[in-house]
């Protein structure tokens, strides 16, 4: 089934659902056209099933895309490598500064929630 034929039988938001997800599956996980679209529909089916009916905010997913490859350049960083891991992951060495600055104010963000949290509780 074709992206075009796949777009006039449902939602607009679950057929593009469904695409997206059927790219992602054949450009990250070498998953054959026919079968990564099957499984698109299937993820936008089981989304539908699950959350159907609700209003969904979707947030821009910045802590989620600082959580996959920035996290790793943190994880890695040992206070003198900032060089290597710029060339290691393809950014620049200011880029690679920026991130451990951010990876460590959410840590510190996250760490310092905890300690609030029960505060309230105690009055």
């Amino acid at each position: 089934m074709k992206g075009n034929e796949m777009r006039s039988k449902g939602p607009e938001l679950l057929v593009d659902l469904a695409l997206h997800t059927a790219a992602a599956l054949v450009e990250l996980a070498g998953v054959e056209g026919a079968r990564a679209e099957q499984l698109g529909r299937e993820v936008a089916d089981r989304m539908a099933g699950h959350w159907g009916g609700q209003n969904i905010y979707f947030p821009m997913g910045l802590s989620y895309k600082l959580s996959q490859r920035d996290r790793s350049i943190y994880d890695k960083f040992n206070g003198t490598n900032q060089s290597d891991l710029a060339r290691e992951f393809g950014v620049s060495l200011q880029w690679v500064y920026k991130i451990i600055k951010a990876v460590r104010a959410e840590e510190m963000a996250r760490r310092q929630g905890g300690l609030f949290e029960n505060e309230e509780d105690e009055d």
